[in-house]
C-alpha cells in the first residue's frame, strides 16, 4: 500500500474509533451490532484477504493500535484482521464451511488452542457467525458459536463453542504458515494493547494538567511527574518491541518473526498493565467508579495480557534452545 493511501486508511480507522467510542459498558446489543456493521462497511477485511495482501503486517499493526486506543465493542482483530489472514494462508484449499464472517477460536483460558477435545471459545466475535480453530498440528476447523461467555473485558465479545457441535475441517497450515500465523496473532494483539496503554496514559497526562489541588495542577507535583514519566517509558518500550516484531513478519523468516513476536508480547504484557495501573493512580478515586472509562481500559489490558500466551508461557519458551521451540 502506498504511504499516502495507508495514511487515509489510518485516518479512516481513527475517525471510526472516535465516532463509535463508548463511555460505558452498559450498551444495548443493537448499538454493538450497529457499530460492527459500520466497521464492516469500511472494507478493511480485504487488507489481508488477498495474496499478496493489500496491507503489510506493519500497517495492520498500526490499525490495531488505533482501534485499541478507544473503548470499542467492535471486533477488528478477530473478524477483520485475524480470520481473513488465516483464510489467506490456507489459500484455495479452504473448505466453504467457514461462514460469512468468521472469527478465531481460542482455548477456554484464551491461550492458543491445545489438542483436540479441549474446550474452545470464539474470541473477539462481535458480528461473527463461525469460529476458526488452529490446532497445534496446523489443522484448521470451523465451529459453531454458542452463547456469550462472561469475561473481565466487558467490551470484547466472547462466546462459547458448544462441546458437541460438529467441527468441519477447513484446511491445514504448513509448519512455516503455522509459525507465521502465531507470530501475526501475537503482534496484532500486542499492538492493540500498546494502543490502549498509550491512549490511557495520554488521558492521564491531560487529567494531571487540568485537575487542581492546593491551588496548583496536580501535574506540577514532582511525584505525579515521575509516575507519568515512568508510564511513558513503559509504553515506548512496548511500542518498540511490537513494531520491530511487525517489521520482522514483513521482512524476516517466520521463525525469527515468531521469536520477536514472543518477546514483544512478553514485554507488552508487563509494560501495558503497569502503564495503565499508573494512569489509574493519577486519576485517583474517580478511576475506581463504574461511570469512568478507566476500568474499561484496565479490563482490556488485564485480559489481553493472558490472551494467546501469558508472560510465563512466553519466557519459558524463549528460554529454551531455538531448535527446540
Amino acid at each position: 500500500m502506498q504511504a499516502e493511501e495507508f495514511l487515509l486508511v489510518q485516518d479512516l480507522v481513527r475517525t471510526f474509533a472516535g465516532r463509535h467510542r463508548v463511555e460505558s459498558a452498559d450498551l444495548e446489543p443493537s448499538a454493538r451490532a450497529a457499530a460492527q456493521k459500520a466497521l464492516g462497511e469500511l472494507g478493511l477485511a480485504e487488507l489481508r484477504g488477498s495474496s499478496p495482501p493489500a496491507a503489510t503486517v506493519q500497517e495492520c499493526a498500526l490499525l490495531a493500535e488505533e482501534h485499541g486506543s478507544q473503548p470499542l465493542t467492535t471486533s477488528l482483530l478477530g473478524t477483520v484482521l485475524l480470520a481473513p489472514e488465516l483464510l489467506r494462508l490456507l489459500g484455495d484449499g479452504a473448505a466453504p464451511e467457514v461462514g460469512t464472517t468468521p472469527t478465531i477460536a481460542l482455548a477456554r483460558d484464551l491461550r492458543f488452542p491445545g489438542p483436540p477435545g479441549d474446550g474452545l471459545v470464539a474470541w473477539d466475535c462481535e458480528g461473527a457467525d463461525r469460529a476458526l480453530c488452529v490446532a497445534p498440528d496446523g489443522t484448521v476447523t470451523s465451529a459453531e458459536l454458542g452463547p456469550a461467555v462472561p469475561a473481565a473485558d466487558l467490551l470484547r465479545g466472547i462466546r462459547s463453542v458448544p462441546p458437541g457441535s460438529p467441527a468441519a475441517t477447513v484446511g491445514r497450515l504448513g509448519p512455516e504458515q503455522l509459525t507465521h500465523w502465531q507470530a501475526y496473532a501475537l503482534v496484532l494483539l500486542s499492538s492493540e494493547l500498546v494502543g490502549a496503554a498509550r491512549s490511557f496514559v495520554r488521558q492521564s497526562v491531560e487529567y494531571a494538567r487540568e485537575r487542581r489541588q492546593y491551588g496548583r495542577s496536580i501535574g506540577s507535583f514532582q511525584a505525579v511527574q515521575h509516575l507519568l514519566a515512568d508510564a511513558t517509558v513503559l509504553v515506548e518500550a512496548g511500542t518498540s518491541a511490537t513494531r520491530y516484531a511487525a517489521w520482522c513478519l514483513d521482512n524476516q523468516p517466520p521463525a525469527r518473526a515468531l521469536t520477536a513476536a514472543r518477546v514483544a508480547k512478553a514485554e507488552v504484557n508487563a509494560s501495558a498493565l503497569d502503564a495503565v495501573s499508573i494512569g489509574m493512580q493519577v486519576f485517583g478515586g474517580i478511576a475506581q467508579t463504574w461511570e469512568h472509562v478507566a476500568h474499561l481500559y484496565l479490563r482490556k489490558v488485564l485480559l489481553g495480557t493472558t490472551t494467546l500466551a501469558t508472560t510465563a508461557d512466553l519466557l519459558t519458551t524463549l528460554a529454551e534452545p531455538e531448535t527446540a521451540r
